[in-house]
């Protein structure tokens, strides 16, 4: 029976969001029903993917997992801790038949459906011994007297939120039945019954056992869950959801440098307090996050700290002397160049010694102790070094071919069609509180399945529930990938939106509708002032996202509105881009960046895609995606029932896939007030958006 199957084409993004990777059961085209056992790699599809960043980002995502209640098998746990994890390129796919109970369309009787003890390779031979005809024409017929009807796999697999899939259970008020038959129904798994074909009188109808696994471990653990298994048919979705992340990879030396800090940070760890040179890189990270300093500038200084020794006593007098000399030659310089001379490289030049000069004197020396005036907490600095999101937002400045609008609107050649988009900006800004939109057309993407569960695709359970398991992939053909923990991966170039709220607006209107304190009047002096003071009295701002419901729950809404407005106007952009840009919400995805009060909206795509579809939005219907934005977001089809539960439901600003949050926190009342959340513990009086 194997070797009836033939090849089929499979899109490449299909291979990471269906059925197609090992521990899917998925029907073919020729309607068979197969279990993948195994992917080929494709290893020319994996240049130029950093492994360092890849495996960074499995660990964050596994490390939240955990934190919204979900569990993970100690394969992931070994290899994380090892750095073990062995990185594929998929490529073939390759099945085996399962479930092989077999079901005749004439007489119902079943077949291998009380052999659970028999050897898989048994079954199938003895199945493949009787195939008769070829191609499309090849079937097994019933070897029951006087029947001869077609026999066909019964489409249902019993499945639990542990991992655990078998085919199709006989109840045991039918295992006693030795002619036993099945009254198929194509829909529910419960409304099949079982029956005995002697007497053709019905005795069971389709049930499930507690699961096995389960079982013992809640036995051994002395915990009373209830390990019930879950019947379900084949494609219904509930027997293997693939879990996918997907992250913004960094070039080469960013990457590096990110890589750098990292290793830097964990020596600080057995010290403890951020000392050293970890606190001139923390102040100098936080430094250029609030827009302070340049990326490339600070990439530059950032290496060169990292690079630097420790100076002498009279070595540190003497550079103190030339730095003290330098710098009042660039304010020369600058003023000079202000006044219309041309010495714009003489200028150069002289920082680049400056940059030098300070990385000789090693740590600790303040390079970047500016930022004092903003955030004065060496905690909040740690926290914010510590998130490689914090980088990312920091250095991919630079790392893309970032176009922002002002500039886009600068370039544009015909006066008229320049004036409406100025007019159009201006409206954006005001109205919908956007400080920058920019377009990058070479955003570097890298696509990942870590695992898959089955039951449940989220991790979020109730305290007496057996908690939804992340199981890693099994190849069974790969010899060399057995007892490994196998990440499928794929990196491509496609186009994005860079979208950053202005923290001046956030602020206010956390103060007006979110219930906050009012501010001292220095942190409205200015937008970094204003950022600064949200990255210091919300710490949810300073975390990556998949710690938003833990965060939450520990912090209250109040303190969380900022993450969860930004999360929100994500939503309802993402969901509403289609109208414009021809991509829908199942094409874009989002990745958010918190503590930069910005998120990015980029295409799904695991191969170089730059249609160009973003571009125009951002080049003409900025304002009319805003718009229809807000519009969206006014109500819900299934209000007021939406609305007395925190306003989000699938049917409004909850996305399918691709939400960083699992949909937790997101509400509409952000955007147009009302409660923001189940418990209606905050109340918005005027929305983000609002008038």
């Amino acid at each position: 029976m194997a070797d009836q199957i033939e090849q089929e084409l499979i899109q490449n993004s299909r291979i990471f969001y269906e059925n197609y990777l090992p521990g899917a059961v998925t029907r073919l085209r020729n309607q068979s029903l197969a279990q993948v056992v195994g992917v080929g790699d494709k290893e020319d599809a994996l240049e130029g993917l950093d492994r360092n960043q890849l495996i960074d980002a499995v660990r964050k995502f596994l490390f939240d997992w955990k934190s919204n209640g979900g569990s993970v098998d100690a394969l992931f746990e070994e290899a994380a801790e090892r750095n073990d994890f062995r990185v594929q390129a998929p490529s073939e796919i390759y099945v085996t038949p399962f479930p092989m109970v077999l079901r005749c369309s004439k007489c119902g009787a079943l077949e291998n459906h009380d052999k659970p003890k028999r050897a898989p390779e048994l079954v199938l031979t003895s199945a493949q011994g009787r195939i008769t005809g070829s191609g499309g024409n090849a079937n097994i017929r019933c070897n029951r007297k006087g029947c001869h009807g077609l026999m066909h796999q019964v489409p249902y697999v019993v499945v639990h939120r542990c991992g655990h899939i078998t085919a199709i259970t006989v109840p045991p008020a039918a295992r006693g039945h030795i002619a036993l038959g099945l009254r198929a129904n194509t829909g529910m798994y419960r409304q099949n019954m079982f029956f005995d074909m002697t007497t053709d009188e019905n005795v069971s109808g389709a049930t499930t056992d507690l699961c096995p696994t389960c079982s013992v471990n809640s036995a051994n653990s002395g915990k009373n869950f209830p390990p019930l298994q879950k019947g379900t048919p084949v494609g219904g979705g509930d027997a293997f959801f693939p879990q996918v992340l997907q992250f913004v990879a960094l070039s080469k030396t960013p990457g590096q440098l990110v890589s750098s800090v990292q290793c830097e940070l964990a020596r600080l760890a057995e010290g403890g307090g951020l000392t050293g040179r970890a606190k001139d890189l923390a102040e100098g990270v936080a430094f250029g996050l609030l827009g302070c300093i340049d990326s490339l500038a600070l990439q530059s200084q950032l290496l060169q700290i990292l690079e630097g020794g420790t100076a002498t006593p009279e070595e540190l007098g003497q550079i103190h002397a030339e730095r003290e000399k330098l710098e009042q030659d660039i304010v020369k310089l600058e003023a000079l160049i202000a006044a219309g001379t041309d010495l714009g490289s003489i200028l150069d030049i002289s920082k680049e010694k400056l940059s030098k000069l300070i990385s000789k004197s090693g740590a600790s020396e303040g390079t970047f102790l500016a930022v004092r005036h903003f955030i004065d907490r060496d905690d909040v600095l740690l926290e914010l070094i510590k998130q490689r999101r914090t980088m990312e937002a920091v250095l991919l400045r630079h790392d893309v071919g970032r176009q922002g609008l002002q500039p886009s609107i600068d370039a544009t050649v015909d006066p008229t069609i320049r004036a409406s988009r100025t007019q159009d900006w201006r409206d954006v800004q005001d109205m919908f509180g956007v400080q920058d939109i920019a377009h990058i057309p070479d955003l570097k993407v890298v696509l990942s399945a870590v695992g898959f569960t089955r039951e449940k695709r989220e991790p979020e359970r109730s305290p007496d529930e057996v908690p939804v398991k992340l199981n890693p992939f099994e190849d069974r053909v790969r010899s060399s990938a057995k007892g490994k923990a196998v990440l499928y991966a794929l990196s491509a170039q496609t186009e994005a939106l860079w979208i950053k709220l202005d923290s001046l607006k956030v602020l206010n209107w956390c103060v007006h509708s979110a219930g906050w304190e009012t501010p001292p009047p220095e942190a409205l002096a200015s937008r970094a002032a204003a950022q600064a003071y949200l990255l210091k009295n919300s710490p949810i701002l300073t975390q990556p996202p998949g710690q938003a419901a833990e965060l939450t729950k520990a912090l209250g809404a109040q303190i969380a509105a900022p993450f969860h407005l930004l999360h929100t106007i994500s939503h309802t952009l993402m969901l509403t881009a289609r109208r414009h840009s021809g991509y829908d919400s199942q094409t874009l995805t989002e990745y958010i960046l918190p503590m930069d009060l910005s998120f990015l909206i980029y295409v799904t795509s695991v191969q170089n895609y730059t249609a160009g579809g973003l571009l125009t939005l951002f080049q003409h219907y900025l304002r009319r995606w805003f718009d229809d934005a807000s519009l969206h977001a006014y109500n819900c089809a299934f209000d007021p029932i939406c609305s007395d539960v925190g306003s989000a439901c699938p049917g409004c600003i909850q996305i399918s896939r691709g939400c960083e949050t699992f949909n937790v926190g997101v509400s509409r009342s952000y955007l147009h007030g009302g409660y923001a959340d189940k418990g209606q513990s905050l109340w918005i009086p005027k929305g983000f958006w609002q008038a």
